[in-house]
């Protein structure tokens, strides 16, 4: 069946739809203001009233808790919906596509493997502690070895302080104790 419109009058007919569409807009608009004002004159009018703001506030809560949930509710709706499109996109993929994609995960579990193991073998070359393997930066093994090397000579510097526990040996004085003691009482 073809349209007896031509394609003026049809841009007329959007237009004034459209025009109609704004106008609808704009008179909801006016009357949630108005409605809303007039609530804010109630709420004002009833704020010497402890039992009216109550109720006031009881209401404000229960509906922002209500949108609370509703949002919930859509997020929830939109994360399954996420999910059913994702099924509906891999159910289209070839089973070549799916291989594809399977062996690219596993190469890169792979190559984070062997990069892995890469830095636990040059950590335990170098003799570092294992917590620290995990620190060391570079592509290579010459890469990791620097790194090693740099972090080593910071890990001896730690440990090359002593500062023996605390305790002192007594300063060696010529003098015994006992007998300056005995020299200030007047004793000696």
């Amino acid at each position: 069946m073809a349209d007896d419109n031509t394609p003026a009058e049809g841009a007329e007919a959007a237009a004034e739809k459209a025009a109609s569409e704004k106008a609808a807009a704009e008179k909801a608009a006016a009357d949630a203001k108005a409605s809303a004002s007039e609530a804010d004159d109630a709420l004002l009018k009833d704020a010497r009233d402890p039992d009216a703001v109550r109720n006031a506030l009881k209401t404000e809560r229960d509906a922002a808790k209500a949108a609370k949930d509703e949002a919930k509710a859509a997020k929830a709706k939109a994360e399954e919906l996420a999910k059913k499109v994702q099924a509906f996109e891999d159910r289209d993929k070839s089973e070549q596509e799916k291989a594809e994609h399977r062996a690219a995960e596993a190469e890169k579990k792979a190559d984070d493997a062997e990069k892995k193991l890469l830095r636990l073998r040059v950590a335990a070359d170098k003799k570092l502690p294992a917590d620290l393997a995990d620190r060391l930066q570079g592509e290579s093994q010459a890469e990791l070895e620097a790194d090693a090397d740099k972090l080593l000579k910071l890990v001896k510097a730690e440990d090359s302080v002593s500062l023996d526990g605390g305790a002192r040996k007594p300063a060696k004085t010529g003098v015994d104790m006992n007998a300056n003691i005995r020299r200030m009482a007047g004793r000696s």
